[in-house]
């Protein structure tokens, strides 16, 4: 796709909110306008049907191809209203969280945790792209899977050297087992953008041990708490949370729409 200004729609009435936002890197590596609904509530559901068509003949008018929406879990109207508007419920996601990490006692692990350079990167963007397969893109038959790992390869190389993220390697000595993608919050928050283990280290008691690594340089840093997103369908890292103590917060669903003919 070649570099245009990127889309932007609002749409406020007595029956209807909703903002939608291109997702630039989502759009090149889709090759389609890739939108996000990062607001949407509905104030009059049935009034809202006839609001939601001028959004929908602006999707029109601009060729869009993907929409995508992240709703807490207990926003059913809306739910059922994007449903009914073609859009299709492609997961549920949880959001674990630990909370008063200076209180907290981790076993220590004989791993280091740094900040990655390029010369990681090539390696780093290799894992990415072996790493997901639990998350909406790969889960929905509509996407083409490699495209879907190209996604986060692009993402961990953005990384690198983004504004706000910053890209962070786990090591057990000279190897590189997994990597980090984490931005620095407010009060002394931490999120976990992306998480992933080595896949040629994988089955090797690397997890655990590597979430701990993460967890007590943190803690050293003087954070104050962590949270991330997973997949509530990737059982195998719930319960790996679950075992290092995090809780979780209010879960929220992820609908898609897909124009057939983009």
């Amino acid at each position: 796709m070649t570099a245009t200004a990127l889309l932007e729609f609002a749409l406020e009435t007595p029956n209807i909110r909703l903002i939608a936002r291109e997702v630039s890197w989502d759009s090149v590596v889709f090759s389609t306008r890739v939108l996000q609904l990062q607001e949407f509530e509905l104030l009059d559901q049935r009034a809202a049907f006839y609001d939601f068509k001028n959004y929908e003949g602006w999707v029109a008018k601009e060729k869009v191809g993907v929409v995508s929406c992240r709703l807490p879990n207990e926003r059913i109207r809306e739910s059922m209203f994007l449903e009914a508007r073609n859009f299709k419920f492609i997961e549920t996601v949880l959001h674990p969280c630990l909370n008063r990490l200076q209180h907290r006692s981790f076993e220590a692990v004989n791993l280091n945790v740094a900040t990655a350079n390029s010369s990681d990167l090539d390696i780093l963007v290799d894992v990415a792209k072996q790493s997901f397969g639990y998350e909406r893109y790969h889960i929905d038959p509509r996407f083409n899977s490699k495209r879907a790992d190209e996604r986060y390869g692009r993402w961990v190389a953005a990384s690198l050297c983004h504004e706000s993220q910053r890209l962070l390697k786990v090591m057990d000595g000279e190897r590189l087992v997994g990597f980090f993608v984490v931005e620095h919050k407010r009060n002394q928050e931490i999120y976990w953008h992306l998480t992933a283990i080595n896949p040629r280290w994988q089955g090797r008691g690397y997890g655990y041990r590597a979430w701990l690594a993460m967890l007590r340089h943190h803690q050293m840093a003087g954070y104050r708490s962590v949270t991330t997103t997973i997949s509530a369908g990737n059982s195998r890292v719930l319960n790996l949370y679950a075992k290092l103590g995090f809780r979780f917060i209010a879960p929220e669903k992820t609908f898609h729409w897909v124009n057939e003919l983009a």
